[in-house]
């Protein structure tokens, strides 16, 4: 029987995951982010990231995912009869181990999650992951080995702030935050599926990620614009 609960905003979420920030080719991102065709115009730039996660807590349980975020985007409106232009960060591309989590995250957020298996394998400073299509295509390979010492890390020194569109043409907009233990770690191997997932090899150049542990995350109850 189909589970009928609603987990509603706000998420408490602990656990451990990879951030690979980078800044690509516009013209090549346009390409190859699984960019809505009603967002190309308003696609700006800037900082991206790629993020692997291992949520071993949250509102519906531990779940995986990994996500795709291409960069800026720019949104106007009228405030008091004024254009007004703000900046946000758009998923393009989002996978999780959970149903509950897809359910619930296109309700909550407007997140457009997706269905994949995942395997986390974990050995000394080493973590290796798999994500599976769930017809078994394995259209990400990653591995990934901390280094250094460790260092605080924290949404207030760089906000994220997203900007969905749900089912029903709203803007929804979230401003996560969260707060971890992080440590720089290399890439040893990062091979995509661009039938799934950005080619990140054609994106951009990859040598350097960030580790996050014991972490903990807020996703609040959003507002729409």
């Amino acid at each position: 029987m189909e589970d009928t609960l609603h987990y509603p905003a706000p998420w408490h979420l602990k656990g451990e995951g990879f951030i690979i920030p980078f800044l690509g080719n516009k013209k090549i991102l346009l390409e190859k982010s699984f960019i809505a065709e009603e967002d190309r115009a308003s696609f700006t730039g800037g900082l991206g990231a790629i993020m692997l996660v291992n949520y071993e807590s949250s509102n519906v349980g531990p779940y995986f995912e990994l996500l795709f975020i291409p960069g800026d985007f720019k949104y106007s409106q009228s405030v008091n009869g004024k254009i007004k232009t703000n900046y946000y960060k758009k998923i393009t591309k989002i996978f999780v181990s959970s149903k509950m989590s897809i359910q619930e995250g296109r309700l909550n957020w407007a997140i457009p999650k997706e269905l994949a298996n995942f395997t986390w394998d974990k050995k000394g400073n080493s973590t290796t992951v798999n994500v599976i299509s769930p017809d078994g295509k394995n259209f990400l390979e990653a591995e990934f080995t901390k280094k250094f010492i460790p260092f605080p890390v924290t949404t207030k020194v760089y906000p994220v702030s997203l900007l969905q569109k749900s089912d029903d043409g709203k803007l929804i907009n979230t401003q996560f935050s969260g707060s971890g233990k992080g440590k720089f770690a290399s890439i040893n191997r990062l091979i995509t599926n661009h039938d799934f997932f950005p080619n990140v090899r054609e994106i951009a150049k990859f040598s350097l990620g960030l580790s996050v542990e014991a972490f903990n995350i807020i996703f609040p109850v959003p507002k729409f614009i």
